[in-house]
């Protein structure tokens, strides 16, 4: 059984961005001083990564949080000291992927970021509660009213770099998980792709483990209410029962079929899932 203990959300708050778009190479910067095993307070790590900071303001802090709720770092701090190390997915996008150029990374940079747990708010909002609240399409002032009234916020820029952020190819043009035309927005859903297959099962086995213990069954309705996956995807059953099939036909997952909804259990672990990460791509 999975633990009903209830959970705590530290979701980042609605302008923890400054406005700043989230864009690779920075992210890649601080991926690199990670791996190094670098630490320091906010003007040091600025001088190592290069960059862009000020006295009172800049885009270190920015940077470590994207990261953090894109899940590729955890972070630590002992007063002004802040010492980003990388996890496990983190490590397997710095050794294979490092400026997140792949369409499958970003993707995955997505989902960590619509976390209820972890992610961040607007992000959370729009893509997992916003997929059952929201229509297929929406205008700009249908987004802002609707993140209004979800986050409590009354800022003038609720935005920020959402809309920015999917379109721009510094960032994350490439999943485009949010689409703008004619004046009007829509999510674009995931694909369902074999080379895929390897980020699909890092990221299913990483949110199981979350879950419940290591080789504890879990129902996939179970799943879904602590991970979303669906409401991120886009995903209909008929597609993430496919994705599911293909995890099991590469030794990921074991799948009890004979109940509904069906019962999940891992045979490895994040670790070993999130190694073989691009293991697909060509």
């Amino acid at each position: 059984m999975c633990s009903s203990a209830k959970k705590t959300f530290r979701r980042l708050p609605v302008s923890f961005h400054r406005t700043f778009v989230p864009e690779r190479r920075l992210l890649f910067a601080l991926l690199r001083f990670a791996a190094g095993g670098g630490r320091g307070d906010i003007q040091e790590i600025a001088s190592v990564t290069g960059i862009p900071t000020g006295k009172s303001s800049g885009k270190v802090g920015p940077v470590m949080d994207y990261c953090s709720a894109m899940g590729l770092i955890s972070l630590g701090q002992k007063g002004p000291v802040k010492e980003p190390v990388l996890t496990d997915f983190g490590r397997a996008v710095f050794l294979g992927d490092p400026y997140l150029q792949e369409e499958m990374t970003q993707w995955l940079c997505h989902l960590h970021l619509c976390s209820r747990e972890t992610g961040a708010e607007v992000w959370y909002r729009l893509f997992w509660e916003g997929a059952s609240m929201l229509p297929s399409e929406f205008s700009r002032e249908d987004l802002v009213a609707f993140l209004a009234q979800a986050t409590g916020s009354k800022s003038k820029r609720i935005l920020g770099p959402l809309v920015v952020m999917y379109r721009e190819d510094v960032s994350f043009a490439k999943c485009a998980a949010l689409i703008e035309k004619n004046k009007r927005f829509s999510r674009r859903k995931m694909p369902v792709r074999q080379d895929f297959v390897p980020g699909y099962t890092g990221f299913f086995i990483d949110s199981l483990e979350k879950i419940a213990p290591p080789g504890e069954q879990v129902s996939l309705d179970i799943f879904e209410k602590h991970c979303g996956l669906r409401a991120l995807t886009q995903w209909s059953l008929l597609e993430q029962e496919k994705v599911l099939d293909l995890m099991e036909r590469d030794g990921a997952l074991l799948i009890d079929r004979q109940m509904k909804p069906w019962i999940l259990k891992a045979r490895i672990d994040a670790k070993e899932a999130w190694k073989n990460l691009f293991a697909k791509l060509i």
